[in-house]
C-alpha cells in the first residue's frame, strides 16, 4: 500500500469522487470529514493543511487530513481540523481501514515533527493509529477526554419538549421568544438566504464575540469565509435574533444530511440582552429546526458545559494525545513548551480580557 500527499486544492478536488465514494460506506464518517466541509476549510485554515491518501493498487482506500504549523523551530504536526473542527478523524474502505493506518503511521514516521497533536478524536481508528505510531518508537502523553452532549431527536417537536427535557427546562426555553417579543416591539427571528448570508455571519460573529470575547478581526478571518464556503455547500444552518437591524442573539450549526446530523457549532447573544436569557430561546430554536427538518440526531459539540445536559442526556467523550518523537531537539522544546503557553496565555489575557484559553 502507498500514500501519497495531497496538498493542493486543485489536487483535492480531484480526489471528490472517490472522497465521497468512501464517505458513502464508511460507519465513521461525519461532517467534519466530509469532502465538503474540508473543501470549505482548507482555503482558510489556521495551519498548513495537506491529506495522506491511501492507494491500494491503484485503488484508494483511505484519507487522513493532516496539518503542519509555520515554525521551522517548534516543528508540530495536527489532525487536519484542528483547531477549528471540533471533532477529528480520518475516511476509509472499512474493510482495508486497518492496513490504511499501518501505511499512515508508516508515512507520519517520515515527515519531519518533534510533536504531534491528535485532539478531540472521535473516531476509534485514531486511536489504533497513535497505538501504531507508539509501536514505532513515539511516546504518547494522554490528556483528560472532552465530554461532549448530544441526543436523538424524536419525529415531532412536542414529543421532544414533553419526553426528552424536564418541565422546567421547557418552561425556561418556551417562555423566551413571548418574552422577547413583549420586551423587544422590533423582535424579529431569520435565517439567512443566498442574498444575506453575508449580514447574517456578520451579525453571528459580533454577537458570539460579545459574548466571548476575543479578537472580532482574528474571528472573523477565522469564521466568516468557513461559514460562506460551508454556506454555500449545504452544510449551514443559521438562526438569529433580531432587535429592528441590530443582531440580538444567533446560533450556528453545521449539518450533514447524509448522515441526518444536526450540530450546533456556536452561539451568542449580545450581553445588553442577558436579562431575558436569548441564548436559551435560540437553543430550543436551533433544536425545533432539527426536528423539522428532519434530522434525527442533535449535537451540542465540544465542550462539557454544564447547560447542554439539560438538553441532550447522551455523553460523547472525545480523547487527546500528544505524541513525541524520540532524541534529544524534541525533549529539548517539550520542556520548553509550558513555559512559552503560559507567557502567550498572559499575553492574550492582557491583550483581550481575562478567562482566555489556548
Amino acid at each position: 500500500m502507498e500514500v501519497e500527499r495531497i496538498a493542493t486544492l486543485e489536487a483535492f478536488e480531484a480526489e471528490r469522487e472517490r472522497w465521497e465514494a468512501l464517505e458513502r460506506r464508511d460507519p465513521h464518517a461525519m461532517v467534519f470529514t466530509t469532502w465538503r466541509w474540508l473543501r470549505s476549510y482548507f482555503p482558510h485554515a489556521r495551519l498548513r493543511w495537506s491529506v495522506l491518501a491511501a492507494r491500494d493498487g491503484g485503488e484508494t482506500v483511505a484519507y487522513l487530513p493532516i496539518a503542519r504549523n509555520a515554525s521551522p523551530i517548534v516543528r508540530e504536526l495536527a489532525l487536519g481540523g484542528n483547531p477549528t473542527a471540533d471533532y477529528t478523524g480520518m475516511i476509509a474502505d472499512p474493510a482495508r481501514a486497518e492496513a490504511a493506518i499501518g501505511a499512515f503511521a508508516d508515512a507520519i514516521v517520515r515527515e519531519p515533527w518533534d510533536a504531534f497533536n491528535v485532539g478531540d478524536v472521535n473516531d476509534p481508528r485514531i486511536d489504533t493509529l497513535v497505538r501504531r505510531l507508539e509501536d514505532r518508537g513515539m511516546r504518547v502523553i494522554s490528556t483528560e477526554g472532552t465530554e461532549c452532549f448530544s441526543c436523538a431527536l424524536p419525529d415531532t417537536w412536542e414529543r421532544y419538549i414533553t419526553e426528552s427535557i424536564s418541565a422546567k427546562t421547557r418552561v425556561n426555553m418556551l417562555r423566551v421568544e413571548r418574552r422577547l417579543a413583549e420586551a423587544v416591539p422590533a423582535f424579529r427571528i431569520s435565517e439567512p438566504s443566498a442574498a444575506d448570508v453575508d449580514a447574517h455571519i456578520e451579525a453571528m460573529l459580533l454577537v458570539n464575540h460579545s459574548r466571548q470575547g476575543g479578537n472580532l478581526r482574528k474571528q472573523r478571518a477565522r469564521y466568516g469565509p468557513l461559514f460562506r464556503d460551508a454556506f454555500d455547500r449545504g452544510l449551514l444552518r443559521m438562526t438569529m435574533y433580531w432587535d429592528g437591524e441590530k443582531p440580538l442573539a444567533g446560533g450556528t450549526a453545521f449539518v450533514d444530511a447524509d448522515r441526518s446530523y444536526f450540530g450546533l457549532y456556536m452561539i451568542g447573544f449580545d450581553q445588553a440582552y442577558e436579562k431575558l436569557s436569548p441564548g436559551k430561546g435560540i437553543i430550543g430554536r436551533a433544536i425545533r429546526i432539527a426536528i423539522e427538518s428532519g434530522y434525527q440526531r442533535f449535537d451540542f459539540m465540544r465542550g462539557a458545559e454544564p447547560f447542554k445536559a439539560r438538553y441532550a442526556s447522551e455523553v460523547t467523550v472525545t480523547r487527546h494525545y500528544r505524541v513525541l518523537r524520540p532524541g534529544l531537539r524534541a525533549a529539548v522544546i517539550e520542556r520548553a513548551r509550558p513555559k512559552w503557553l503560559d507567557l502567550k496565555l498572559a499575553v492574550a489575557n492582557v491583550v483581550y480580557g481575562p478567562g482566555r484559553q489556548l
